[in-house]
């Protein structure tokens, strides 16, 4: 069984997506993203963590109106909760079954520390 992956070549224009649409809601993620995150392991992989992280800065930065510079720790702690969000979202795609999270903006992380 091979596992599905985002090709190598196609990283950086996911990134480039995170950077220009942080205000995506979750039904918009691209549903390889979602399944990638799914099959990813124990953890999310170099490159879901550098797209999680690009999302939530850069909607952090846009909500807040200014740049701020994140500590790794807390970059870290939101790419952990926005991968499990990811695979939360592709369990409920795969099974056809609503989640109350479609309508919200994917890369924020308010409400998932609860």
């Amino acid at each position: 069984m091979t596992f599905p992956y985002i090709a190598p070549e196609s990283e950086q224009s996911y990134i480039q997506l995170a950077l220009e649409r942080p205000d995506m809601r979750c039904s918009e993620v691209p549903p390889e993203i979602l399944q990638a995150a799914s099959f990813a392991g124990d953890e999310p992989t170099e490159f879901l963590h550098n797209f999680f992280a690009a999302g939530y800065t850069q909607l952090v930065w846009q909500t807040q109106g200014i740049r701020i510079d994140f500590d790794r720790e807390r970059i870290a702690r939101a790419s952990i909760l926005l991968w499990i969000r990811a695979c939360d979202l592709y369990t409920s795609l795969v099974y056809d079954r609503p989640d109350s999270d479609w309508e919200k903006m994917f890369f924020s992380d308010e409400g998932l520390y609860d």
